[in-house]
């Protein structure tokens, strides 16, 4: 699948979290919202620079970063069928995503809290000695399950129908498989 049939299908399959994925679908639609990503940063931190940014700019500003919270969603939806492709539930991913969330929250709180008693150096002691266990096993939890989930993000989805669905490159293969018995592959 090409870059722009990747962000057609979905966008088309925005709240679809139901059937499977393929690698390119997914890391098309990736590099897509990455670089969506950007731009609204860009845009953000060149207003931020500006004297006085206009009005266009700041309309822009908006409407990109709309469409970037819109965008979101068909994001975590091709990630979740992504998830299917490889057989693995979409609970990965949120669970993923709330202990990230869980960690910086906690982690915030914890700062606003030294920074309002002015103590973040005691903090900051603490934490790299090893003080706030809580935090440095939520980190760690974070960080494994993250990894986890990218791992199943670039491993070839399971060949053939699974139990989330057809195999979205069920075509493709028999035609790879067809050329290399004819003879054109290598």
């Amino acid at each position: 699948m090409n870059g722009i049939d990747a962000i057609a299908t979905c966008y088309r399959k925005s709240f679809h979290k139901r059937g499977r994925a393929s690698r390119s679908e997914f890391w098309w639609f990736a590099l897509y919202y990455l670089i969506l990503e950007a731009v609204f940063e860009s845009l953000v931190h060149g207003r931020a620079q500006a004297a006085h940014p206009s009005l266009v700019v700041e309309l822009l500003i908006i409407a990109v970063g709309l469409f970037a919270v819109y965008s979101f969603f068909p994001f975590v939806s091709v990630e979740i069928r992504r998830l299917h492709d490889v057989d693995r539930n979409g609970w990965w991913l949120v669970a993923s995503m709330l202990v990230g969330a869980f960690t910086e929250a906690a982690f915030g709180v914890d700062v606003m809290s030294a920074l309002a008693t002015h103590r973040l150096s005691q903090f900051i002691r603490a934490f790299a000695s090893g003080g706030h266990w809580g935090l440095i096993l939520a980190f760690v939890a974070a960080s494994a399950l993250n990894i986890t989930v990218f791992i199943f993000l670039v491993l070839p989805g399971t060949s053939g129908d699974n139990r989330y669905g057809p195999d979205p490159l069920k075509g493709d293969r028999a035609d790879r498989r067809d050329t290399r018995l004819a003879g054109g592959g290598h």
